[in-house]
């Protein structure tokens, strides 16, 4: 029993030190061309390495496929995506120590345009230690099978009530695509699911955040709560995250500063808020405020930030890689969707875009390379930015100029090479249009590399 206990307290506690990821979602009555935008930063800290890829064809396959730790019914033609997430090396896996199928992607976008991100939650409710279905497998099987946002609810509610969420008791997914936001919370046996409103921003830290008010839920959710003590019907409306939230991380300044921060940042913005206003955000550490907080040489988890008493910025040296989804809905389905994207820090890092009927990457973005070599895109990203943490401000600064520079280059020519994409598809010339899309992402994302290689060799 003290044994179990013991795995239990490592487990939580390393939980709380390396999934502190931020997102936000916009609705489309606060930007300024009616667009969706949803934005992450992906902190798995200094323990995993990443890469990106592409996912177009699958082999053929039997009528179930086993993803950790159930076997699940296959249903036919699989969707293409683009995934962000960890390499196979991932031996530092909390519970297993090995890598398993369905078991390192983190973020992504389908060629239906629906992107996915999630963020680590604490909830009262028990975890299920290899039984259920992990949520790297839910992750992948979200980006495989559901062309809407709306279908990925589904999806997830569906594996939840089915099997039970394994390993971990508390997760929020946020799932987009040009018609529609949701955001799912969800513990191991019990969901709810809120809907993003067209003037609503959503910034989610690593609490959560639906209440009183919410779309769908599991269907024991409210009982479940009365039985287990959590919610008393005679103290008021049902609350979510008051019942099913661990008490211990709903009310710390470690999330809300973020979540507020969100708010201040685009709060004279409502109306106009473009793509370009998240990547700020996302690169932010307080800045231009009496809380600025600079590159630091500790990771800014939960318990560190506890001992020092330090803030939690958005931007941190946990990053492993930071998107902005533009998400048109006035635009082909083929590139009327934007995943903007950039490894490790946003800080230093140009983003570039991949589009749902893009389907090559620059080689060295994929490669699974574990070792701490500059062989692969990531690691020339992941090393620019330990550098530049440990420069003075003026560097800082001047790199973070560039940078930002060099993503304002590619925006630029985006409309260029948007009307070039929309004329093919208008003459049938779908092949021309992915072989467009893939020269202007692969252009940008070698200028990206480029960049980085390039101001990394200078501070060296």
């Amino acid at each position: 029993m003290l044994k179990t206990l013991l795995n239990l307290s490592i487990f939580y506690l390393c939980g709380a030190l390396i999934y502190p990821c931020t997102t936000i979602l916009i609705g489309k009555g606060l930007t300024a061309d009616k667009s969706i935008i949803h934005a992450h930063n992906e902190d798995m800290g200094n323990l995993t390495v990443g890469r990106l890829w592409r996912v177009n064809d699958f082999s053929s396959e039997n009528d179930s496929t086993w993803v950790p730790y159930v076997t699940i019914q296959n249903t036919g033609k699989k969707l293409a995506y683009w995934a962000s997430g960890n390499t196979k090396q991932i031996n530092k896996d909390e519970l297993n120590q090995t890598m398993l199928p369905y078991d390192n992607i983190l973020v992504g976008m389908n060629e239906s345009g629906l992107t996915m991100s999630c963020n680590w939650m604490y909830s009262k409710e028990e975890s299920l230690e290899n039984m259920g279905i992990r949520r790297y497998a839910i992750r992948q099987l979200i980006l495989e099978r559901a062309a809407t946002a709306r279908e990925a609810v589904e999806l997830i509610s569906s594996f939840i009530d089915t099997y039970g969420q394994a390993d971990w008791s508390g997760l929020t997914y946020v799932l987009a695509d040009p018609n529609e936001g949701w955001i799912v919370e969800t513990t191991t046996h019990n969901w709810v699911a809120k809907k993003l409103k067209d003037h609503e921003i959503i910034a989610v830290a690593n609490r959560y955040t639906i209440g009183e008010e919410f779309d769908l839920s599991s269907k024991n959710l409210i009982q479940n709560a009365i039985e287990k003590g959590w919610y008393k019907p005679k103290d008021g409306p049902f609350n979510f995250k008051l019942a099913y939230g661990d008490s211990e991380f709903m009310s710390e300044q470690y999330d809300s500063e973020r979540e507020v921060r969100v708010e201040t940042l685009l709060e004279e913005k409502f109306g106009k808020i473009k793509p370009e206003d998240l990547m700020t955000i996302l690169r932010d550490r307080f800045h231009n405020s009496d809380g600025y907080t600079p590159p630091t040489s500790f990771e800014p988890d939960r318990i560190t930030c506890r001992s020092k008493n330090a803030k939690r910025p958005i931007c941190t040296n946990l990053c492993q890689s930071s998107f902005v989804a533009h998400l048109r809905p006035n635009l082909p389905r083929e590139f009327g969707p934007v995943f903007w994207y950039t490894m490790a820090t946003p800080a230093y890092g140009p983003y570039f875009p991949l589009y749902p009927f893009g389907s090559k990457i620059v080689t060295s973005f994929t490669l699974d390379d574990s070792d701490e070599q500059n062989t692969t895109a990531w690691w020339v990203y992941r090393h620019l930015q330990q550098k530049v943490d440990i420069s003075n401000a003026e560097t800082i600064k001047s790199i973070r100029n560039q940078t930002e520079s060099v993503t304002s280059a590619f925006i630029s020519e985006q409309e260029l090479w948007e009307n070039k994409v929309q004329k093919q598809i208008a003459n049938g010339n779908f092949k021309r249009a992915n072989q467009l899309l893939n020269l202007f992402s692969n252009r940008s994302a070698r200028k990206s590399l480029h960049h980085s290689k390039t101001i990394l060799k200078r501070i060296n």
